[in-house]
């Protein structure tokens, strides 16, 4: 031990001091130069970190702001859902009101647009709308005919003011009684009109009347009106097609009543069993 304490206690050579001196000198440069080399990386990763740090910043803050744009989306959404509800179902009551109105339309146009015209130098009858004839029926008779009693003239536009499948005995009568309207309503017994008329019977604002062919043809000639001589599928067409105020135009003049033959009533009866045969 003591040898050892005196080793120690020796002076070194100065070389083995300088080289030693230097050695530490080396090792400290090397130290300080890994030391700033490690500095100059870490301020750069510094550098990269702070700038990612503003770019996570920056793409945090426009996250957030789309996030409040969306839930601002998302209530107005909800809060306009009622109102969507309420817009859809007013166009489609307006769609359905529109729809509504056109068939209306285009149902009065079709009231107004149709009407009957009576040719009877041709002696046809005409189902016209505008100027297109819808259907045509051929008269049996030459023209308008007055049976009966009738003295009224037959003008050459009236309208029809009623249809009756199957006209009453006795008709209503209407007047005006010191400023008030007095109705009588139809008598119902029997008359020579149920006979006389048959069926599908079109009344018009005059002494014509449109009709199937009468159930007895004696009676028909007896009853007073003007007449045109209709089929059971013309009086039909005609009942159906027309309305109360559609207009009927006749061309030509009144014919006065053909002349009775046992023939034409055989004939005409005849004709009128068939049809009520087929009927039921």
């Amino acid at each position: 031990m003591r040898i050892d304490i005196l080793r120690l206690t020796r002076r070194a050579p100065p070389s083995a001091v300088w080289a030693m001196a230097l050695a530490m000198l080396g090792a400290l440069h090397g130290a300080r130069a890994w030391l700033w080399t490690k500095t100059i990386e870490a301020e750069e990763h510094e550098e990269t970190l702070e700038e990612a740090v503003e770019d996570t910043s920056a793409e945090l803050e426009q996250s957030k702001a789309l996030r409040d744009l969306k839930r601002k989306d998302l209530e107005g959404f909800k809060a306009g859902l009622p109102g969507a509800a309420q817009s859809r179902r007013a166009v489609y009551e307006a769609g359905l009101s529109l729809q509504e109105e056109k068939r209306l339309l285009e149902k009065q146009w079709e009231i107004l647009s149709t009407y009957v015209l009576v040719d009877a130098a041709d002696r046809k009858i005409h189902l016209m709308r505008g100027d297109q004839s819808l259907e045509s029926f051929p008269l049996l008779y030459d023209g308008p005919t007055i049976l009966g009693q009738e003295s009224r003239g037959l003008s050459g536009v009236t309208e029809i003011v009623s249809k009756e499948r199957f006209a009453h005995p006795e008709r209503g009568k209407s007047e005006t009684v010191n400023g008030k309207l007095e109705w009588t309503p139809p008598q119902v017994g029997s008359s020579v009109r149920a006979n006389a008329l048959g069926e599908y019977v079109i009344f018009t604002r005059g002494p014509l009347i449109l009709h199937g062919p009468s159930t007895n043809e004696e009676d028909h000639r007896k009853f007073a009106h003007v007449c045109l001589g209709l089929s059971t599928r013309a009086a039909r067409a005609l009942f159906k097609d027309t309305y109360i105020g559609t207009r009927v135009f006749v061309k030509g003049s009144v014919q006065k009543p053909p002349s009775l033959s046992l023939s034409d009533v055989e004939v005409a009866t005849h004709t009128a069993k068939v049809a009520g045969r087929a009927k039921k």
